[in-house]
């Protein structure tokens, strides 16, 4: 009924103007002018409260469409009815509410005659758009003169001779430190950036009117006067900015889009939207082919100037993105942002939309980075917070290597100069001052000490002592045993290779032992429960001064958090957290004092990181123990310092990890304790052993050993049980346990199998991988063989310069069935035909994708689905390789069809060269397709 009614007002209102106007057009030459007479004092008394943004009542006032309409309360005006128009009414207090309310002031008596007559008039609207506002009606409140006006803006010239700063309402232009040239118009308000055209000659200024209009102008820098103006926006400006043939102009602010103008006519050549927030920079590829603008809405968009379309919007950026450029070779896109962080994305889109990838992201300091420089050369760039922080940043890395004098206020504008030796900030209290750079080459690592060369020993058989007879010893005059006291207890001298059977007899006992070890010798130290012992040991390395020894300093390079769920201690897999996108596989992850290892990337929107080692429970590093974590705890990607390097400048924690383990990194001692330790100089170190608990009594006994530490490994083999089809193969695991910290690729070999069966030996477990995954494939024309034949595996590696063989069992007792498998599976190329059976290379750059296809061949009368697995579907593939974009429901073929397009990604991790690869068909046990070869290319 409402909407009934409002219409029929609506119907009423166009009449009456209609019929009103013509009559007062021909009874009063004089009309008033709603543009010129009426919208100004609308403006003054009524918008600020009936806005389009906030309309009070409903009544928006801001525009004549608006004023027509009427509110809430029924329409405002009745054209040529001035004593019956609420708007009258309400303003001589003859209608509740009174408007202006609150006492405030209203229209005088001049100003309301000019309203009443125009709605005698007819209540005319403006003919076209209404003229921008230049000006707004607030009160003059003169700035105090003891007060510093902030410079909101600087910039410099290509050739570094000239620099400009902009104070509210005027612009000084500078030679050295001489003012040659001061620009002064009432119109330039505010003004939010500055830019030197290439000669020097001219100054483009961005600035505006909050709220009403923004305003882009061009001045000689010689005599101050405007040569050209560029008003269309309906807020004020953010950014100005020459293409780099100084042909085209782009403007963008509060209003959310972006214009792009003729330099030499001053008219609009087209208009960019899709932003949803206010744009505060933009910036021109040095070709002048892409625009890319930073906006509250936190994203950077890419844009193609010749046609307007949007190439790209990047939205990693967690809050409003301040400032935006492109190096000046035109290879990567940067950006800051309030949540504290800058980030790079190398620029690919050009011509069509395509996407441009996050190559960094660098948490630069504890507040937001409101702008930044990138210095002449690309090697470096400057960054500005909040707090008034700066920071020198290498682009070779994107690394914070310097924190550059604090400003002590907060920076608004800044540039380097051209040399390279300085950066220009321009503060809010009215100054610029001066930070030297220094090349970002001559910024090392610096270290107060050097890389530890390892020394591994053989010592022969350990000596076996007891701890209690240890401390009989103690007490007995003349036996050569030494003890001194620790704030743990009594410490106990004991030879450089030793086990140790003890107790801990009483809860918050800690049993110590000390031993002599010399600089760079590597040393285990197992700790392990009793026969029927309570205990869960935690041992520690102890220096002279009874201090914990130093490991590892790890230096927080991204920050983060658990996003879903907690996990337990053992747990792999469904690691989510936040930035997740940010991180690379290989990445240390540090939480609460654990140290995991990024090993695979989330697979969709429904899944985690895999940690290693990738199967059964999670692997620690730098002697961490795993331990559970909670929902939304914080979580750093880390990386270790070089021993006395200085942390970076990123305003991130660094972590200090002691030689200290409860439960063995490897998780192949349950919970007794694994440590290796590597002595950092000649001298007396001390174990302590403990229960995590701080338990004891007669049931925690122990047993402790301090041996040289021997890096080998133990291989085993998951066997093959079914039996061999014709065209179809089966597949085996092969793993290894990494002793003492091998970790090194482990080569298997096979022998006493048929030349004409294919597998994919040498196999090879990679570096820092736990198992690989093998296959042995029958021909389709194979008779198969009498009984059971028994291949047996040798594996081996190259440990501290010698080569270590070990037996590894075989791959199982191999049977064959000459009946057809349920499922022939073959890999083919896409676009290309091969023969059904046959060792192709699939080539696949680093960081990039390629597809496949899979096919097969369905006994007859089985028409299931065929499922080749989910994230871990590409069998056999290095790390860093895997099959992509499969879904939910992982790589599947439906009932009914033969094959399907597959796509295979090489993590810019990746290391490259060349490796087996297959899939598995979950039928029948699994049956393989023959294998293919997969290159990583650099």
């Amino acid at each position: 009924m409402g909407l009934r009614l409002l219409s029929i007002g609506l119907i009423a209102w166009i009449v009456s103007c209609h019929t009103a106007g013509i009559a007062a057009e021909r009874v009063d030459p004089e009309r008033v002018d709603f543009a010129r007479d009426v919208y100004p004092i609308l403006e003054t008394y009524c918008v600020g409260c009936h806005s389009v943004d906030d309309p009070q009542g409903g009544l928006v006032m801001d525009s004549y469409a608006g004023l027509a309409k009427g509110g809430d309360s029924g329409l405002a005006v009745t054209p040529g009815v001035p004593a019956s128009s609420r708007l009258l009414l309400m303003i001589t207090g003859k209608l509740e509410p009174v408007m202006p309310p609150d006492d405030a002031e209203g229209p005088d008596e001049g100003e309301f005659d000019v309203l009443s007559r125009w709605i005698e008039q007819g209540a005319a609207g403006p003919k076209g758009d209404l003229p921008i506002r230049r000006t707004l009606r607030t009160p003059s409140i003169e700035p105090s003169p003891s007060v510093a006006a902030p410079i909101t803006a600087i910039a410099v010239s290509n050739d570094g001779r000239s620099t400009a700063r902009a104070m509210f309402g005027r612009i000084e232009v500078r030679k050295g430190e001489i003012v040659t040239t001061e620009i002064r118009d009432e119109q330039l308000g505010k003004i939010n950036s500055l830019a030197f055209a290439s000669d020097a000659r001219r100054l483009l200024v961005a600035s505006g009117l909050t709220g009403a209009y923004g305003r882009a102008a061009i001045y000689d820098t010689d005599s101050g006067k405007l040569i050209r103006e560029f008003v269309g926006h309906k807020d004020t400006l953010y950014a100005a900015a020459f293409s780099p043939d100084e042909s085209l102009l782009a403007t963008a602010g509060y209003d959310r889009s972006i214009v792009l103008w003729d330099v030499a006519t001053g008219e609009v050549v087209r208009r960019l939207t899709g932003h949803n927030g206010a744009i505060f920079d933009l910036a021109f590829s040095p070709d002048g082919s892409v625009l890319v603008s930073a906006c509250a809405d936190e994203t950077v968009k890419v844009w193609n100037v010749e046609n307007g379309i949007r190439l790209d919007t990047l939205s990693q950026p967690e809050g409003e993105v301040f400032a935006v450029a492109i190096t000046h070779d035109g290879k990567f896109i940067v950006a800051v942002s309030a949540d504290n962080r800058l980030r790079a994305w190398r620029l690919r889109a050009t011509t069509r939309p395509r996407i441009n990838p996050l190559v960094a992201t660098r948490f630069v300091d504890e507040t937001g980075i409101v702008n930044f420089a990138i210095a002449p050369d690309d090697r470096s760039l400057v960054a500005i917070s909040e707090s008034g922080n700066v920071k020198l940043i290498r682009t070779a890395d994107w690394q914070p290597v310097a924190s550059l004098k604090a400003l002590g206020e907060t920076g608004t504008d800044l540039f380097i100069t051209p040399d390279g030796r300085l950066a220009k900030i321009a503060l809010m209290n009215g100054l610029v001052v001066s930070r030297e750079l220094p090349p970002v080459d001559s910024i090392q690592t610096k270290r107060s000490g050097t890389e530890l060369q390892r020394v591994l020993m053989d010592l022969g058989e350990p000596a076996a002592l007891d701890e209690s007879e240890l401390r009989d010893a103690i007490r007995q005059t003349g036996v050569a045993v030494t003890a001194s006291e620790s704030p743990d207890g009594q410490i106990l001298d004991v030879d450089r290779h030793v086990t140790i059977n003890g107790t801990i007899s009483q809860a918050g006992q800690a049993d110590l032992f000390r031993w002599r070890a010399g600089k760079g010798e590597v040393w285990a130290i197992d700790a392990d429960a009793a026969s029927a012992s309570r205990i869960d040991p935690i041992v520690t390395v102890l220096d002279a001064s009874d201090q914990p020894v130093l490991r590892v300093r790890l230096q927080a390079v991204r920050d983060s958090y658990f996003t879903f769920r907690g996990k337990d201690s053992n747990q792999i897999s469904d690691f989510r957290v936040f930035n997740w996108e940010e991180m690379n596989l290989g990445e240390y992850l540090y939480a609460a004092g654990e140290v995991t290892r990024l090993q695979m990337h989330p697979r969709g929107p429904d899944s985690g990181f895999n940690v290693y080692p990738g199967a059964g429970k999670r692997w620690t590093y730098f002697g961490t123990s795993g331990t559970t974590h909670a929902l939304g705890e914080p979580a750093y990607i880390v990386r270790p310092l070089p021993p006395g390097a200085e942390p970076l400048a990123n305003g991130l924690p660094v972590f200090d990890v002691t030689y200290e383990n409860d439960d063995d990194p490897q998780r192949l001692a349950g919970k007794n304790s694994r440590l290796l330790f590597t002595a950092p100089q000649d001298g007396l170190y001390t174990v302590r052993i403990a229960d995590t608990r701080g338990e004891g009594g007669d049931g925690y006994g122990y047993r402790l050993a301090i041996r040289p530490a021997q890096p080998g490994f133990q291989p085993s083999t998951k066997t093959v049980s079914k039996p061999f089809h014709p065209a179809s193969g089966r597949e085996f695991q092969v793993q290894v346990d990494r002793v003492d910290g091998y970790d090194g690729p482990v080569t298997f070999e096979i022998d006493g199998l048929p030349e004409r069966l294919v597998s994919n030996f040498p196999l090879t477990i990679e570096a820092g991988q736990k198992f690989a995954t093998g296959m042995i494939w029958a021909d389709p024309h194979e008779q198969g063989w009498d009984g059971e034949i028994e291949p047996t595996l040798t594996a081996w590696a190259t440990v501290a310069g010698k080569r270590v063989e070990r037996r590894a069992g075989s791959v199982g007792k191999l049977k064959f069935d000459s009946a057809p498998a349920q499922v022939v599976s073959v890999i083919k190329p896409v676009g290309a035909e091969i023969a059904a059976h046959e060792n192709w290379t699939l080539q696949v750059p680093r960081g990039e994708t390629v597809s496949a296809r899979v096919l097969i061949q369905r006994r007859e009368g089985f028409k299931n689905e065929v499922s080749f697995g989910k994230e871990q579907s590409g069998r056999n593939a290095s790390q860093g390789v895997y099959v992509d974009n499969i879904g939910l429901n992982g790589l599947l073929i439906l009932a009914g069809q033969s094959d399907r397009e597959f796509f295979v990604t090489a993590d810019k991790t990746a290391v490259p060269g060349k490796r087996s690869f297959f899939l598995t068909a979950n039928i029948d046990g699994g049956l393989t397709s023959h294998p293919i070869t997969v290159e990583v290319l650099p």
